[in-house]
């Protein structure tokens, strides 16, 4: 026997038992489990030399993982001080309560980082109960999928922390089913677009199925293909091969015959979890069995829900008492959004409405915002729209049902009215997931915070190079350029296709699935049209000619090859388009392999069914393009998307949101992703989807400021608060596709912790209120700036040092207050600065800030590093690049991140040259910049407009509930918040 396993599996035997508890001394142990002394430079050689994929490393990793993160686990520093989790002293801590030195808690560190947990939780108090379940109920089938997770599907350790620890925050906010009395929680999961939504319900649903809920109804979007998708992973991750085949010997010729998965290369592979007889056996343990399977949705069962057998075994006790909970099936329905098969199920629960008030229930609703949300005008009709009332109506006849919302998109959910208790307002809690390792979303597509005074723009520093092409203009007016636009696009997928066949014989990488999306309508009319050019453009392609080799050729050398070379990390690159010649037949066989062309239209149900074998990223590969748009921008996974066509402008923002197919996991080919999207003078959806994507980002950066509990331990901020919130943090998106008023309003909300950036100035054709901003407040204060001074700052994306050349001075509270009580701002933005106003206002008038530092950023570079004379200033002044967003907005973007990173030492309270040290004192960052739609020439002064970000001192709140204030328009009862809808 090896060191390596002498070591790996008794490490891993070791560390499966170790990591639910606090950290012991790991040594001992691991010897008695060896059967031989091991040490720790034999451990710490062990971790170092492993494989990555080593049974026993993978554990350490998971373990550490769940260590760091954990915020129920008191680990105490060297000082008797409890650490807190995702920190380098928890780490430190855990490391030495394992009996470790400090050499090797820097190598482990080194090898394998901190985990750091980010999730962000908005909730009201909850009854804690989950814990105390855990450790006295089975955890059978959660501790099967992380397994499953770790060794089937290779997730690294910290992913699987992050999941256990997001999917214990929202089971822990249910009810727990044991109670006495019947307690109904509404709560929302907001999630990235692509981004693993499934796994996070699936955890949730295993968590809840072993805490005792035996009923789980998990609703998918609206169409079959889409519940398929998610039962079969259901079926593979959490109901396993035992519940499948439901005590079926499979290989009995009739049953296998009627077998779902009798084909599934997974199935064949034997990639389906397992949870062995042995376990299920064990007194505790639950069955469960699968009421729709891969190929049927819900049908009506012969004797309605009765046929489900919830028999209690003590007839004298409540069927969610423990006696009874314990000898019950679970029972798993996987149903689409679509009147028929809900009215099935309600009408196959009623006759048994009685017993259902003991049956703890739970219904996971995924795309919550797509048509789970009331869109009737209450005012107008009593009526609701017909899945809205459905979803209602499970909950109404199951009593104990629990209702858990996933979107990405969450402001049609949160713009519910909070005050309707009947509907599907998360009023328990929100959380919003962490962005995922290895994620390709809009910071991967958009430059998102790179300055380009500092950064040249190239295929590697520039995300928009790398993968946007921009097309242009419209199909019905120029269809020429419309059809050389969609050949370059055919063009880069065969391309694409070839280097994946190359990556595959260089690497141990396989790509199942190759695909193209185009979505240029949502006409169906349009998709057969656009298909029938994609299939000519196909046709007279000729790939494999010289004419069509010659075009391939210029293309990988003007932008494949430049791309990889700067971008493919350890992936195989061909040196030269020859040595790439030889795949392009390999990928058009693949391409081809389902008829002469590869394009399917996805527009309807009726045709995504026709199509489901070919369609079916799950039985087999899937190399084809897909022309289509709605059906193709709701939920459903387009497995191995490399290039998007996407000319469709949406009316919504969570409709363009959604749309966003192209996010997602692009393992082994994320430098061969392109998006070909319309950018031109009528509209840039580019620029559309980074405003709105960066408006949620910004968001779940607001949210982060109200997590958790004041010094009461009240939450800073529930669910209910939340509209007022969205709508005053960003005025300008419309929650959904009716306007909504809410009574809730905020009165004061502090800057501390943030800057503020005040970007939504008057329209630029206003241009005298510019004038009055620059002449009577902004001009003033940049008059206090007199000091030349170099701010130090570290830039968050890279950890270099560096600093911001800067004009800096102070000017008093008071004066500050008046300067900024005559600027005008957008209509629309007066319910943003009215709150920020009042805060300010209150702090300086109870000396909690006593004067600003006001800070004018002075360096510019580059060609179009533009300078204008003012006169009162008495200097040359820098205009800013800095440009007005589109598509309805009201903003400016964001300010130039060095010169936010190099005035954050003054509100922090930190000694900064040449004004010292207050914590009394904030920061004012102010720009000039240039408010011309073409920027290309010489600004003159009536061009240009200030912007002022600023941030008050973060010793200026006394308590955590001091950072907002709500009260009401109109007064109603204690506590109310209600929305007029019109």
């Amino acid at each position: 026997m090896s060191d390596m396993t002498a070591i790996s599996q008794p490490l891993k035997n070791v560390l499966q038992g170790l990591s639910d508890q606090r950290p012991v001394p790991l040594l001992p142990t691991l010897s008695i489990f060896a059967g031989h002394e091991v040490s720790e430079p034999q451990l710490v050689d062990f971790v170092w030399s492993a494989n990555p994929n080593d049974g026993g490393l993978v554990q350490l990793r998971l373990a550490l993982a769940k260590w760091d993160a954990s915020a129920e686990l008191d680990v105490e520093d060297e000082l008797g001080a409890i650490t807190e989790p995702g920190s380098p002293a928890r780490r430190r801590a855990v490391v030495r309560a394992l009996g470790l030195s400090e050499s090797a808690e820097s190598k482990l560190a080194e090898l394998i980082p901190v985990h750091v947990d980010g999730a962000i939780i908005i909730s009201k108090t909850f009854e804690p109960w989950y814990d105390k379940a855990r450790n006295e109920r089975s955890t059978l089938y959660w501790d099967d999928y992380e397994k499953y997770l770790s060794e089937v599907k290779k997730w690294p350790a910290p992913l699987i922390a992050g999941l256990d620890r997001s999917t214990t925050s929202v089971v822990e906010r249910l009810t727990d089913p044991t109670r006495a009395e019947v307690k109904a929680t509404k709560g929302l999961v907001v999630g990235y677009v692509q981004s693993g939504k499934t796994a996070n319900f699936t955890g949730v649903a295993a968590k809840a199925i072993d805490a005792g809920y035996r009923l789980v109804i998990i609703m998918t979007g609206t169409i079959e293909i889409l519940r398929s998708q998610t039962q079969r992973r259901i079926d593979m991750e959490l109901m396993g091969v035992e519940n499948v085949l439901a005590g079926q010997d499979a290989s009995d010729p009739v049953v296998a015959r009627n077998l779902d998965y009798q084909q599934d290369e997974e199935w064949l592979a034997g990639n389906f979890v397992r949870h062995s007889q042995q376990a299920l056996d064990q007194p505790g343990a639950t069955r469960i069995r699968r009421v729709t399977t891969h190929k049927y949705d819900y049908k009506n069962l012969p004797q309605g829900l009765s046929q489900l057998r919830y028999d209690r075994v003590d007839k004298s006790k409540p069927l969610n008492d423990p006696v009874n909970l314990n000898h019950v099936d679970a029972y798993v329905v996987v149903v689409k959004k679509n009147s028929s098969p809900l009215k099935k199920l309600i009408s196959d629960l009623k006759p048994i409405q009685s017993g259902l008030g003991e049956l703890p229930a739970l219904i996971i609703d995924d795309e919550s915002d797509l048509a789970s949300v009331n869109t009737k005008d209450p005012k107008k009709s009593a009526e609701r729209t017909a899945i809205n009332k459905l979803i209602r109506e499970v909950m109404e006849v199951v009593p104990r049902a629990q209702y858990v919302g996933y979107t990405a998109t969450p402001f049609a959910n949160v713009f519910i009215d909070p005050d309707d208790e009947s509907d599907l307002f998360p009023s328990d809690f929100v959380l919003s997931l962490p962005r995922p390792t290895g994620y390709m979303g809009v910071q991967e597509f958009h430059d998102i915070d790179v300055d380009w005074d500092l950064v040249p723009k190239n295929f590697e520093t520039s995300n928009e190079l790398a993968f946007v092409r921009a097309i242009k203009g419209d199909p019905a007016t120029d269809p020429a350029n419309q059809r050389k636009e969609l050949a370059a696009a055919l063009d880069s997928w065969v391309l694409s296709g070839a280097i994946k066949k190359y990556r595959e014989k260089y690497s141990d990488r396989e790509f199942r699935h190759h695909t193209m999306l185009v979505h240029e309508n949502v006409k169906n009319a349009a998709h057969d049209e656009a298909a029938e050019l994609v299939r000519k453009l196909w046709d007279n392609g000729r790939f494999g000619s010289s004419d069509g080799l010659a075009r391939l050729k210029a293309r990988f050398e003007t932008d494949f090859q430049p791309v990889m070379q700067a971008r493919a990390e350890n992936e195989p690159v061909p040196p030269s388009f020859s040595d790439l010649k030889s795949f392009i037949g390999e990928a058009l066989a693949e391409m081809t392999s389902g008829g002469s062309n590869p394009v399917l239209i996805v527009n309807s149900d009726a045709n995504v069914q026709q199509q489901q074998e070919a369609l079916d990223f799950d039985k087999g590969k899937v190399w084809r393009v897909l022309v289509g748009g709605a059906k193709l921008s709701r939920g459903f996974t387009v497995e191995g998307l490399t290039t998007s066509f996407f000319r469709r402008k949406a009316g919504q923002a969570d409709t363009l949101m959604q749309a966003g197919r192209w996010f997602g996991f692009r393992a082994g080919y994320r430098d061969l992703v392109r998006l070909y999207i319309r950018r031109d003078d009528k509209v840039d959806l580019y620029e559309a989807f980074e405003a709105l994507l960066l408006d949620e980002e910004s968001f779940r950066e607001e949210l982060t400021k109200y997590v958790g509990v004041d010094e009461d331990g009240r939450p800073i901020v529930e669910p209910r608060q939340i509209p007022p919130l969205v709508s005053q943090h960003l005025p300008w998106l419309k929650p959904s596709a009716r306007t909504k008023m809410f009574n809730a309003v905020v009165q004061s909300r502090s800057s501390v912790g943030a800057f503020h950036q005040l970007n939504s100035v008057p329209p630029r054709n206003e241009r005298s209120k510019h004038a009055l901003n620059l002449s009577t407040a902004l001009i003033p204060m940049l008059l206090c700036a007199t000091k030349q001074v170099k701010l130090p700052y570290v830039d968050s994306s890279t950890g270099k040092r560096s600093s911001q050349p800067v004009l800096v001075g102070l000017i008093d509270a008071d004066k500050f207050l008046s300067l900024f009580e005559t600027m005008t701002w957008h209509p629309d933005y007066t319910d943003v600065i009215k709150p920020l106003k009042a805060w300010i206002i209150a702090a300086t008038k109870d000396g909690r800030i006593q004067d600003w530092a006001v800070i004018w950023p002075q360096s510019r570079t580059g060609s179009d590093a533009y300078f204008v004379e003012f006169e009162e200033l008495g200097v040359s002044a820098p205009i800013w690049k800095r440009k007005r967003r589109t598509e309805q907005r009201i903003d400016f973007t964001g300010e130039n991140k060095r010169n936010i990173l190099a005035a954050e030492a003054v509100p922090s309270g930190a000694d900064v040259e040449s004004l010292g040290r207050s914590e009394t004192r904030g920061a004012l960052v102010i720009s000039l910049v240039d408010d011309r739609v073409q920027t290309d020439t010489q600004p003159t002064r009536d061009d240009v407009t200030g912007l002022l970000s600023l941030r008050a001192p973060d010793k200026a709140v006394r308590n955590k509930r001091g950072l907002i204030q709500y009260g009401v328009l109109v007064k109603a009862k204690a506590g109310a918040v209600s929305v007029d809808k019109e």
